[in-house]
């Protein structure tokens, strides 16, 4: 079988990638979407090393504690260990315009007929126990998903594979039965396991394990070394990393709420902090001498909707809901206009975003015509009835984010000026993920999504998805997604995302909300932080603390 070149290839990943126009400046790409938790008060105090080339930073939200790349479900496990702990066999460089290149393999190719890749490890590559990554470990993370016992909800990333072949302990293979579109970014830079770690325990089992649950184990530039939940993980830098030992020794990502961030950042007990966009707040850090890092995101905030609700059912209801909601006075009112309207899944920083595709106006007007439409009559309560039954839902948000739970109050505003009564149902993002995810118990929800640098919506969107909790089942859904998947021409990728963007305006299965900016705030002292819309940690090795 002909094989291509590394050059060649790479070439083709930057068609595949397609990133040209995004002008995006979370992470080296989790190749998966995130549901977004939100920030929590925490009071205890973490231990910060003494030494110079200690940073801490705080991020406004607890991880879960899944340690895993296979199993992790929240973004801030990824903060705070997954993305600096793990490393794959290639990576994306922002430098290059995303362009992959080799991290733990020094080489790849893929077939002529773009169903076998083909990669090559390097010959010095340990985990942070001090064994060497091999083919076994590549192959066996990948069939670990693949499980019928598999309890993650990557699954689906791996459809297509039909064999994984080892030549030696440093050549492997990923044959295909069919082309697949998002595999060559997703093979290629899916974080490693150790197989000597985990084999013997059962796979339903894994998500106990220790060395997922408290003491991760990969061959990225951090190992964790401490771990005190809901309080902050500390990370040590890994002396063997491929890529030379990173620059900052120690590095503590702490929980802090937005509350206290200003305060700590110019005190110095944080040196970098996750921020929501606010443009006083970014004007008091840069008086303090404080360097503010603010770029547009590869996320998104939305409400779903449960699609099989008696009332919610009605497209009518559901379209009066979005044209009810000003959702540009939203981003105006919470993020001083740092961020935009979100019109359907795409983010505005993926090359598969339809830039032509207009979201649903504000327009209470119509939002009445439509309530009419379908029955729903005003009262002089000054709510809609139809048959005796109020027209009114409850929403269900997570507590602790400040600009969440101002949205949500506005949503309930805005709905009772076209007679919709909403109850509000605030809840701890834990519990609320698991009313939506697990039991599918809501009316309405507000939550977001970290997208992933491949814009393949599988995962998420597909009729059978775990994360599709809001029950979107058209018959077009499903066939355009995975149609898309099956080439790997951009232009024809680009037409049927676009198609299904649009599908998914019409059909609201969301209330599309918003996308508030990225923003980082740091020390004058903090070196080389370059922020990404697709990782802040793709460059950490690169740190450092000139202090």
């Amino acid at each position: 079988m002909s094989k291509k070149s590394l050059a060649l290839l790479l070439a083709l990943t930057l068609l595949f990638v397609g990133l040209l126009a995004a002008g995006c400046a979370p992470d080296e790409v989790e190749e998966v979407e995130e549901p977004v938790d939100d920030e929590e008060e925490v009071v205890d105090e973490e231990p910060v090393d003494d030494e110079e080339s200690a940073l801490v930073m705080a991020i406004w939200s607890a991880p879960e504690g899944l340690f895993n790349p296979n199993l992790y479900e929240s973004a801030y496990d990824a903060y705070a260990a997954v993305d600096p702990c793990f490393a794959g066999m290639m990576t994306h460089d922002p430098a290059a315009e995303y362009e992959l290149v080799p991290r733990l393999a020094e080489s790849m190719e893929v077939s002529d007929d773009e169903l076998t890749f083909s990669y090559t490890l390097r010959d010095d590559i340990y985990f942070h126990d001090g064994e060497p990554v091999t083919t076994e470990d590549v192959k066996w993370t990948f069939e670990w998903m693949m499980d019928e016992d598999y309890t993650g909800v990557r699954a689906a990333n791996w459809v297509s594979i039909e064999e994984i072949e080892i030549e030696d302990e440093r050549t492997i293979h990923f044959h295909f039965e069919e082309v697949d579109a998002p595999a060559l970014i997703r093979v290629s830079t899916w974080a490693i396991s150790p197989k000597h770690v985990f084999e013997g325990t059962p796979i339903a089992e894994l998500e106990e394990h220790p060395n997922v649950t408290q003491e991760p184990i990969g061959a990225g530039p951090y190992k964790l070394t401490e771990f005190a939940e809901g309080q902050y993980t500390i990370l040590e830098a890994f002396d063997d990393y491929v890529g030379g030992k990173p620059n900052v020794d120690q590095i503590t990502v702490k929980v802090a709420s937005s509350d206290t961030q200003m305060a700590e950042l110019i005190t110095g007990s944080s040196d970098l902090a996750w921020v929501q966009p606010e443009r006083d707040e970014f004007e008091a850090y840069q008086q303090e001498g404080l360097e503010v890092v603010r770029y547009p995101a590869n996320a998104y905030q939305y409400m779903g909707i449960k699609l099989d609700h008696p009332v919610l059912s009605d497209k009518n209801v559901r379209h009066a809901l979005t044209q009810a909601i000003d959702r540009w006075e939203i981003v105006d009112a919470l993020f001083d206009g740092m961020g935009s309207v979100q019109v359907s899944h795409m983010s505005m920083v993926s090359w598969a975003y339809d830039d032509g595709l207009d979201p649903l106006p504000y327009d209470p007007d119509k939002a009445n015509e439509l309530l009419e439409e379908s029955g729903w009559e005003m009262d002089d309560d000054g709510y809609r009835y139809k048959d005796g039954e109020r027209l009114e839902f409850t929403l269900s948000y997570p507590s602790g984010n400040v600009p969440r739970e101002r949205n949500a109050e506005i949503i309930q505003d805005m709905a009772s000026d076209v007679g919709i009564a909403i109850e509000l149902d605030m809840m701890e993002f834990t519990t609320l993920s698991d009313v939506v995810f697990d039991e599918q118990d809501f009316d309405l929800y507000l939550m977001g999504w970290s997208l992933a640098l491949e814009p393949d919506p599988s995962g998420i969107w597909l009729s059978d998805d775990h994360w599709n909790a809001v029950g979107f089942d058209h018959p077009d859904n499903d066939e355009l997604i995975m149609e898309a998947r099956r080439t790997t021409d951009m232009d024809e990728r680009a037409e049927l995302y676009s198609e299904w963007q649009a599908l998914l305006v019409e059909e609201a299965p969301y209330v599309w909300l918003y996308a508030e900016d990225e923003a980082f705030v740091h020390t004058p002292d903090l070196q080389n932080f370059q922020g990404d819309a697709f990782s802040m940690w793709w460059n950490v090795e690169e740190w450092e603390l000139d202090r």
